[in-house]
């Protein structure tokens, strides 16, 4: 039977023990911070349980101090807090027990278990008045004789004098008692020395067997998690090679390129997410034999034979070739180029890449610039050089003659001379924050607003020139009457004129524009016949002019339109040259020359890097020119005030 024992010791320790000097409780000045709960020794005190008068045998030593402060720790870590009280009654709490510890005896202290304490305001004053002077602890002992300490309570015990306990099941220590023998031996004092090293070391044996015992659960533990891991390495090297082998099946990768696919194995590795990219490459169409309309069998090359033939070749003219007819095509809706340039060491080709691809766009923005007359080349040319353009012209039919055939149609031609008096450069430039920051291409994200910048700055140069000090002839319009047949009527006047009727354009500026195409017929057509006029916001040609929207068009004179033909304006572009040259050996950047198929245009692409700034720039830049050509072949379209 396990009891549940309040006692008050026979030959209790004064509260003030741990001083130096017995003081009587008339000197006490200061609260102590350390009482004694246990007197050492073997003690028997008078309790009572349920009502019912014991007494019990207990033996006190450095076990006990153990025991006790194992279990006021065990109950600190609980929600509930263990306290000391007053006279037992279990209600105000006069202390709050902190740690107890074992005293052999020395100075002035008495041998015993000791606890530290944080008083209460209520308990302090009680000392301090000299309300009380005595402790009784509470605790469970076993059936042995003696009887041995085996916990404690919540309650831990209580300031008393003249104790009345609280039938609380367990056993409480009745009123004091006379007191007993509690002077250990020197016998008794060898004894539970003795019995305190032999529970030490059974104490360090056990945590001994237990260390041994967490090492090799511990061992075991990283034994299974080793392998767990050699079997997922291994998982993730197999998906790796068979996304891969995959690639190679359908052409995305060469099959004896050893290195490449290394490379993507690696990439797949260590991040699984790039199987996705590799899953996303096209197929090679050199895996696959291709037979043409005349029997001959060929092999098509991939994109990655297709980019290393342009990184080889040297000339801007062959580059430009391979783009038009190899790279612009794989340009569709979720191809990405750049995981293809960076498993290929082929980074270098970004820029430039990027460089097509704006100038391209230029040729959806700017589609009126296939309707004037250009003088576009790679040549390098100084600022303000003139560049002689020659207009087309109509030519004319003859008629047969025995005598003089055919006879002869000179090619009615004319020169314009344009002056390159305009050098503008589109420079992109990232800092290193702004490169470690995202895995996006970020130079590749600016191409449409490369080419939006260089085809802005070039259509109004050319608008800057349809003025009329140029253009005399117009045609003027309210904005609410400009429909389908306004347009005929411009196109009569120009007929009038002898405008050759091929070629022609007309601009609008948006609020012309939208207009026209709100014309009933236009719209009509679009509806039954050509929905792409909606959706692609363009217009069908009207009265033999192609009309286009000119955002920018400017709005002096009250400039609304402009119709002309490919004689009416002339447009020079030329690469500036190539600075780098002047010091050879000087410098630390890359200067091309790229080629778009597509506009024709030729750009200078300077690619360099600033240490001193930790950046990385790409800079589009080109020369060119605008000229005013056959001034009687356009006529501008005026707005006229709504009555």
């Amino acid at each position: 039977m396990k009891y549940a024992i309040l006692a008050r010791d026979t030959s209790p320790a004064p509260i003030l023990a741990h001083f130096d000097t017995p003081q009587a409780l008339g000197d006490i000045t200061e609260i102590p911070a350390e009482i004694m709960i246990f007197p050492a020794g073997t003690h028997t005190i008078n309790a009572s349980q349920d009502g019912e008068p014991v007494t019990k045998t207990v033996a006190i030593g450095p076990d006990t101090a153990a025991v006790v402060n194992a279990a006021l720790q065990a109950h600190l870590r609980t929600e509930r807090k263990p306290y000391f009280d007053f006279d037992h009654n279990d209600t105000v709490a006069s202390a709050w027990p902190k740690s107890c510890r074992w005293e052999a005896g020395t100075g002035d202290k008495k041998p015993g278990v000791y606890a530290a304490v944080d008083w209460s305001a209520s308990g302090s004053a009680a000392v301090i008045g000299k309300d009380y002077r005595s402790f009784s602890p509470a605790f469970h002992v076993d059936d042995s004789t003696p009887a041995r300490v085996i916990g404690a309570p919540l309650n831990m015990g209580g300031l008393v004098n003249a104790p009345a306990f609280h039938a609380q099941a367990p056993l409480w220590a009745k009123d004091r008692q006379p007191e007993s023998d509690t002077t250990m031996t020197e016998e008794e004092k060898k004894k539970a020395a003795d019995e305190a090293a032999a529970k030490a070391a059974e104490e360090a044996k056990e945590k001994e067997s237990e260390a041994i015992l967490a090492k090799e659960q511990n061992a075991e533990l990283q034994k299974r998690l080793q392998t767990l891991e050699a079997k997922e390495t291994a998982r993730v090297k197999a998906d790796a090679a068979a996304k891969v082998d995959a690639a190679v099946a359908r052409g995305a990768l060469p099959a004896k390129d050893e290195a490449i696919k290394a490379k993507w194995v690696a990439l797949i590795e260590a991040d699984p997410a790039n199987a996705a990219l590799l899953d996303g490459l096209p197929g090679n169409d050199m895996t696959r034999l291709v037979t043409d309309a005349g029997g001959h069998i060929t092999a098509k090359a991939g994109p990655v034979e297709v980019l290393k033939g342009y990184h080889a070749a040297k000339a801007a003219l062959d580059r430009s070739a391979i783009y038009a007819k190899d790279i612009a095509p794989l340009f569709k809706p979720g191809f990405s180029l750049g995981p293809i340039l960076a498993a290929h060491d082929l980074g270098t080709l970004a820029p430039e890449l990027v460089t097509q691809r704006s100038l391209s766009f230029l040729k959806l923005s700017y589609p009126f610039l296939g309707a004037i007359t250009t003088n576009f080349s790679s040549e390098n040319a100084a600022f303000e050089q003139t560049i002689k353009t020659r207009l087309r012209g109509p030519l004319v039919a003859n008629s047969y003659t025995t005598a003089n055939g055919y006879g002869n149609n000179n090619a009615n031609t004319q020169d314009v001379d344009i002056t390159i008096d305009q050098h503008i450069g589109v420079p992109l430039t990232f800092n290193v924050n702004e490169l470690a920051s995202t895995a996006r291409d970020l130079f590749g994200e600016q191409s449409e607003s490369a080419h939006y910048a260089i085809g802005t700055a070039v259509i109004n140069h050319l608008f800057s020139l349809i003025t009329a000090a140029n253009f005399a002839k117009s045609t003027a319009s309210k904005l609410s009457l400009f429909t389908r047949r306004a347009v005929s009527g411009m196109a009569k006047e120009m007929n009038k004129d002898k405008v050759h009727p091929a070629g022609r354009f007309l601009l609008l500026n948006p609020d012309f524009f939208e207009q026209l195409g709100g014309d009933a017929t236009l719209v009509q057509l679009a509806a039954y016949q050509k929905p792409e006029y909606i959706t692609e916001y363009r217009l069908p040609p009207v009265a033999g002019f192609t009309p286009y929207e000119a955002v920018s068009l400017p709005v002096a004179a009250s400039l609304a339109g402009f119709a002309g033909t490919s004689e009416s304006l002339a447009l020079a572009t030329r690469v500036p040259s190539d600075y780098t040259k002047a010091l050879p050996g000087a410098s630390n950047g890359v200067v091309s020359t790229v080629i778009n198929p597509d506009t024709n245009i030729a750009v200078q692409l300077v690619q360099y890097v600033n240490h001193d700034l930790a950046t990385a720039t790409a800079r589009i830049a080109l020369m060119f020119g605008g000229a005013v050509g056959n001034p009687a072949t356009g006529r501008r379209l005026t707005q006229t005030a709504e009555a």
